[in-house]
């Protein structure tokens, strides 16, 4: 808990939201320490490029890696559901999860959280986000584990013909046929620096490796076209610009919740960019009257959360609401002073739509 509470106090300096002598100082002690962060990376990745560091390669017809250059909150899980929702129906998809702050991760040798009927495993014990996969994709195949050579030899040995690698750019001792970036547009560079300085987990040179670069969280063309035009001293890839579309609210039991426009809620979510989640709800007409925020994966307390209710509803909140992320955490059933209701948001293209059919032609091809 002690190193969680440093880790979101370093977190809120690099974002610029504390400053002061203090907060100078402790980037100037973080400086050195991501230089030797970057010249490792760096290293690791000559030796790669170099064929000096061996690969294995999964025997299956074609694996995409799903991934980023800057830690945190990009978009790789819902662009993820999105190249799975291309193969699903047609082909046996597998895919494979670290299932990070998850008691799975700690574990030597992956677990299969779903092989064609649905997770068999609670959220709290394989992560939340493979519990999505599985949840959405039911008929898949989800492996969840920092072991990913075992996870996808475990899938091939499934019969996967596809499998999707989550968050696995800087995994790459896993051959791949396509590696797909995703960019947040609001900080394509992670402030500049690397870890722990700043956000970036390589160089943005390492972006030349990208086959297909997506740009997620865009408000407007300008600012697309802007930082598309930065990417371009970096990658020739295509590039696809993304925005999340609001699915209808439901309740804990999944049943349709007509309509929350103009009304009250009081938001809590454990996410890393929950500002992101309280534009897409006022963008929908919806009032958020308090907030309850918590580090991205973290556990949510039933006892918190009754008193968040309790101090939300004298705010003339009508409704608790949370991301699909937060949901599966929460049991079926729960004892509140207010109701709650979940938004599913799942990602469109806007821009780049002859590129992202062509390279899911591409990639298509290569199944057998």
């Amino acid at each position: 808990m002690f190193l969680r509470k440093i880790e979101i106090y370093l977190k809120e300096i690099i974002k610029e939201k504390r400053k002061g002598k203090l907060s100078t100082f402790i980037k100037w002690i973080l400086l050195p320490l991501s230089w030797i962060y970057g010249f490792i990376v760096s290293i690791r990745n000559w030796l790669y490029d170099q064929g000096w560091m061996k690969r294995y390669v999964p025997p299956v017809s074609l694996v995409i890696s799903i991934g980023n250059i800057v830690a945190g909150g990009t978009g790789k899980t819902p662009v993820t559901l999105l190249l799975a929702q291309a193969f699903y129906e047609r082909y046996t998809l597998a895919i494979l999860s670290r299932g990070y702050r998850s008691k799975v991760e700690k574990l030597e040798t992956p677990v299969i959280l779903c092989e064609g009927q649905g997770p068999i495993f609670p959220a709290s014990y394989s992560g939340d986000e493979p519990y999505i996969y599985a949840q959405r994709f039911p008929k898949s195949i989800v492996i969840v584990g920092r072991n990913r050579k075992k996870a996808s030899f475990l899938a091939a040995k499934a019969g996967a013909q596809v499998i999707l690698l989550d968050d696995a750019m800087q995994h790459r001792r896993i051959a791949r046929d396509y590696d797909v970036v995703v960019i947040d547009v609001s900080d394509p560079f992670g402030r500049g620096y690397y870890l722990p300085r700043g956000f970036l987990r390589e160089d943005v040179h390492s972006l030349s490796r990208a086959d297909l670069l997506i740009l997620n969280n865009i408000v407007d063309a300008e600012q697309f076209e802007n930082v598309k035009n930065q990417l371009r001293a970096y990658s020739l890839a295509p590039i696809v610009g993304v925005k999340g579309i609001v699915c209808h609210p439901r309740d804990l039991k999944g049943c349709q919740i007509d309509n929350l426009h103009e009304t009250k809620v009081a938001m809590f979510c454990a996410i890393a960019h929950p500002e992101y989640f309280k534009r897409t709800l006022e963008s929908e007409g919806i009032k958020v009257v308090s907030e309850f925020c918590l580090p991205d994966h973290d556990e949510i307390k039933e006892r918190k959360l009754e008193l968040f209710a309790l101090q939300s509803k004298e705010l003339g909140a009508e409704w608790l609401i949370c991301t699909e992320k937060d949901r599966v955490k929460l049991p079926d059933q729960m004892t509140l002073s207010l109701p709650i209701a979940w938004i599913q948001i799942d990602l469109t293209v806007i821009d780049g739509q002859n590129e992202w059919n062509s390279f899911l032609a591409q990639a298509e091809a290569k199944i057998s």
